[in-house]
Parts: C-alpha cells; structure tokens; sequence
C-alpha cells in the first residue's frame, strides 16, 4: 500500500481556510452541497469555530466518507479503508500510545524509515512539527473514517488507553516495587477507573458479546469478550495490572457486593442502559490466587428475536420444522451446547404458534425473551420452583403448548413424556451432539424405549459458525482432503465454487468474522426409527438411518454455507464432526 499513499510530510497542504475554502468549492462544483448551504456553514464557524470538513460530518450534511474523499482529492492525501493495510507491530511499536491517542493516528506502516499515518483530518504544521520530533522520522499520511480510527487505537493499545493511563502511572509512581495489597474504598473512587469498567461493559455490548471475562494473573490482566460464540482476546493498556483489585472492586460496587468479601464465590446484578436498550449483566466473582476474577453475562431484555425465515435453514429443512412444529401433540427437541442458538430456535417457532387460538407456558431458567402473549415462568430453585415442580402445576392451567427450557433430569423428561401423551406439544432442549444422540439421552435417563417411541416427533441439532466479514474477506484454498469432502457432498456446486477467509479489519475486530449463522441438522422420527429407539439400538445407527432416509447432517449443512460464501471452512471443522456416507443426499437437501 506504501506506493498508494500519495505524499510525503513536505509535501502536506496547511489545514487552513484555502483548503476548507477549495473542498467547499469542489463540492459545491460536484452538486453535493448548495452554495447556500455552504455560506450557512461557514457562517456557523464563528460560534462553533469548527472547520467546515468537521461541519459537514457533525451535523450529518453528507456521510464521513465523501467529505474525506473530497478533502483527500484538495489536499492530496489519499482516503482509503484501514482494512486495506495489514498493520506491521513494527509501526505500532514506533508510536507511543500516548502520541497515538492525542494525536489520534494509527501507525500504517514502516518502510525505509518512513511511517504511514492515518488520521480523520488533514494535519496542520504544529501537529506535523510535533510529530516530527516525537517519533524522529518523516511521514506519509492517509485519512480514514474516525470509527476505523477508533476500533484500531483500541486493538492495538488497549481499551481505555486515554482513561486509564494516569491512574495506572499514579500507581506505579506509588508503589513501583510494593506487592498488589488490599486496596481501601476510596481507591475504586478514581474516576479513570469508574470510566475503564463503563468502557470495558459498553464496548462489549457494543461488540455483541455475551459474555466479559476478566481474569487477573500475575503480571497481566486479561479481558476477554465472547463474541459471536468465541472469546476475543481484548488488549488492555500495559500495566493494568496493577489496578485489578480497584477494578473487581468497582464491579462489585456497581453489583451491590459485598467487596470486602474476597474470599470465596458471590454473585450480583447490573443493570445498564445503552442507547435506547436495557441490559442485565449477571455477574460472578472467584477468588484465585492473584485477585478476584469477573464474569458477566449479558442479557438483552428486549423483546427482540428472529423468525423462522432468517434462522439460516437451508430450503429443504424449514417446510420439515414448520410440519413438526404444527403437530398437536408430541415432543420437539432442539439439542447443542451452551451458546449454539437452541433458546433463538425455540422463540422463533414460538412466534409463529403465538396465537389468539392456542395457549402457550413456558419455564425457563432465565427467561432470555419477552414475549407478548405468552405465559413465561422463571424457575427458582430457592424456593423449590424448579422445572419438575412447575410442570406439574403448568398441566392443570390447560396449555396447548409447553416450553421447557431444558430437560435436566429424569422427573422433567418423564412429566414431558406424559404432557406429550395427553395431547400437549412440548419443545425443549437437551445438551446432546447430534440429532441422534438425545434418543440415548433420553434412554440413559431412565425413559421407557416404548415412550420415547410413542412421543418423540422430531430433534433439530443445531450449531453457530462465524460469518466471513464482508469488508476484508479474501480469496482461500482448501486444503485436497476437505476440497474432495465438499465435492462429494455437492458434486454439481464444487466444481467452479470460490472459498473465502477473513483477513481482519476494524469491522470485525481484526477477526476476520462479522456475525453467525446457524447449521442446522433436523431428525424426523419415522417408523423406521421408531423401531430402533424401541430395540435400543446405539445412537450412530440411528443416525446413519436418518441420513440415509434424508437428514442433512450438520457438517454437510456447513459445506452447503461455505460453498455460497457464508462461512468459512475452518467454522465448520470447529463445530461439526465428520460422519462418512455418500453424497448422493445432497441433492434432496436442496429442493
């Protein structure tokens, strides 16, 4: 990218009235902004004393993007996309974070003693000058969106950089060589630390995550954030470290825990507001040998969910899960592990029963989604109001469909059993592998083969692969093995399929993934298996006979995605097993 980036710091144009002058010109000449508009905005400059480039982004005239292209067409200074560089660490380490979060530039490139910058805004002579002396070498500069220039100070110098580093230099000046004692009160009341902890949750709700996770060791504190079903690895400022006990005492604060409890487990709650949406974060502290480590989950309680059209079924597999949800009777279970979509799955067909005809109970352990029209129960084993105690009250209040949360135990799965043979139809969930797999739970639970027979209708196994990101993905070569699985699965796709894999951007956190879809493998009891499950035959012969009676297995789902560019190859061998039989399925899948 280095022969890309136009000019060099002499050749830089003062930021001056000329320049705002000349862009102002040249997007009055391009018919993006009137002349009236114009002297409206320049007239402003006399209260805000802002420039007319930061005008325009500011009150949304035109989006960011254009006005950079147009300032970088006046000033000669190249507008391109952060994610178009692969950012060198030595360039990182040649800017300081403190220069890089004043100045706010992000370090490109380092090349024959020359760095690349990029910045938001043309630079004027003091910042250049300045600049000059602090990193001792000339400059090539590019403008960049501000949120490009946003998410890359917080990968490569740490979240909160700018908030928390004088709390942690005051700390190092007070106790350079001191030990990590107890802290007082008073020391979570360092506003850098209150900011960090706000920062650390808003970011993580902002990124989608799940799950934060901080977690002291004893040279380091590590935040992790689980996004999109895997944990991220979040850089924080060096020498955070030093503030871990100030920081799990502010979380507690914020709890409503007990802080100076340190000794074993304890739980709590927050509630935070960002934007228009609430959210519960429900937070745990362990004591471990270096500090107090946090977990907190977040829990939108918006009533927001997806329908069955977006779930990601391939079109063969919906018309099978809107015929099994129709039944009415029976029991439908959806299996995973924790995290792979199975409460998604269920509220999506939930929403499509949701009518004035039918009632419908849910028990749930939490309630994840608030829906209107539905009787939702959360459990409570406190007071003995578990799923078995629940179900056993629910049947008397007449539902015509039931929700359990999860079949824990033998008294759940036999008061699901029996709901289902007197007329109910019953979803649930259990932890199993594959489709196949929860019959021998169910078995192993202590479940008459006959019941299991009599009741079961249908098992939906599910998993959550990563979206390839759109903005940085490139062109990948499978590896032989795998290229000749894909093609013997969909041997009319293959032949002339293109695979991708994400390089990293400010888009997708430097990941190279943006977002999940879901695999999907449905198993429809018919009397074949029946038979099985009454035999007790294992769990992979049962399997092999849904495949070849036209189940899609989940591995083969995931081809299916990663031959139309949804995912990439390396999601799938993360989420799917291999399971060995012929292609020729595949072809009923898809019609």
């Amino acid at each position: 990218m280095s022969d890309c980036v136009a000019t060099a710091t002499a050749d830089i144009r003062l930021f001056s009235e000329q320049l705002m002058t000349e862009l102002g010109r040249r997007l009055e000449a391009e018919g993006r902004v009137s002349g009236e508009k114009l002297r409206e905005l320049q007239a402003q400059k006399a209260l805000t004393g802002e420039q007319l480039d930061r005008t325009l982004i500011k009150e949304s005239v035109l989006p960011e993007a254009d006005v950079l292209r147009a300032l970088g067409a006046v000033s000669h200074i190249p507008f391109t996309a952060i994610a178009e560089f692969s950012i060198a660490p030595d360039a990182v380490r040649k800017v300081p974070a403190k220069v890089a979060t004043r100045y706010r530039i992000v370090p490109l490139e380092l090349a024959n003693g020359i760095i690349t910058l990029a910045t938001n805004r043309v630079p004027d002579l003091s910042t250049v000058n300045s600049l000059r002396m602090l990193l001792g070498c000339p400059m090539k500069w590019v403008l960049c969106n501000e949120s490009d220039i946003a998410k890359s100070l917080k990968h490569f110098y740490g979240l909160g950089v700018e908030t928390i580093d004088e709390a942690i230099q005051t700390r190092r000046d007070e106790e350079p060589d001191a030990p990590d004692t107890d802290l007082a009160v008073d020391d979570t009341s360092d506003p850098g630390i209150v900011k960090f902890v706000n920062q650390v949750i808003v970011e993580a709700i902002e990124m989608d995550s799940t799950d934060i996770h901080i977690e002291p060791f004893e040279d380091r504190l590590s935040l992790r954030y689980r996004v999109d079903g895997v944990l991220q690895d979040i850089p924080v400022p060096q020498g955070v470290h030093h503030l871990r006990r100030a920081i799990a005492s502010c979380v507690k604060i914020m709890a409503q825990m007990d802080i100076a409890e340190r000794r074993k487990p304890h739980d709590g709650r927050i509630k935070v507001r960002v934007g228009p949406e609430e959210f519960d974060l429900r937070v745990s502290v362990l004591p471990t040998r270096f500090g107090e480590t946090v977990s907190m989950r977040i829990l939108n309680r918006a009533s927001m969910f997806i329908d069955l059209a977006h779930l990601g079924l391939m079109p063969g597999q919906r018309p099978i899960l809107e015929e099994l949800s129709a039944l009415p009777h029976g029991i439908i279970l959806i299996t995973g592990p924790t995290g792979s979509g199975k409460t998604t799955t269920l509220y999506a067909t939930l929403a499509r029963l949701n009518t004035k005809e039918v009632k419908i109970i849910t028990v749930e352990d939490p309630v994840e989604y608030q829906m209107s029209g539905i009787n939702q129960i959360q459990v409570n084993p406190k007071i003995d109001l578990t799923f078995a105690s629940v179900l056993r009250s629910i049947l008397r209040h007449d539902p015509d469909i039931i929700l359990i949360g999860e079949i824990r135990d033998v008294e759940t799965a036999d008061i699901a059993v029996r709901a289902a043979l007197t007329g109910h139809l019953v979803f649930s969930t259990l932890h199993t592998n594959d489709a196949a797999s929860a019959v021998t739970r169910l078995l192993d639970m202590g479940i008459e083969p006959y019941l299991v027979s009599s009741c079961l209708e249908g098992v939906v196994a599910q998993r959550l692969v990563r979206r390839v990101c759109a903005a940085c993905r490139v062109e990948f070569a499978p590896e032989d093995a795998i290229l000749a699985e894909i093609r013997d699965a969909y041997p009319d796709r293959a032949g002339d399929a293109v695979f991708y894999q994400g390089r990293g951007c400010p888009d997708c956190n430097f990941t190279g993934f943006r977002g999940r879809v879901a695999l999907f493998e449905i198993m429809v009891l018919d009397e074949a298996l029946r038979g099985m499950i009454v035999r007790q035959e294992p769990s992979n012969e049962i399997r092999k006979t849904a495949v070849e009676h036209g189940m899609m297995t989940l591995r083969h789902n995931g081809w299916a995605r990663v031959l139309d560019g949804t995912t990439a190859v390396t999601e799938v061998l993360r989420v799917a097993r291999r399971f060995e039989f012929t292609g020729q399925a595949a072809q009923r899948w898809e019609e």
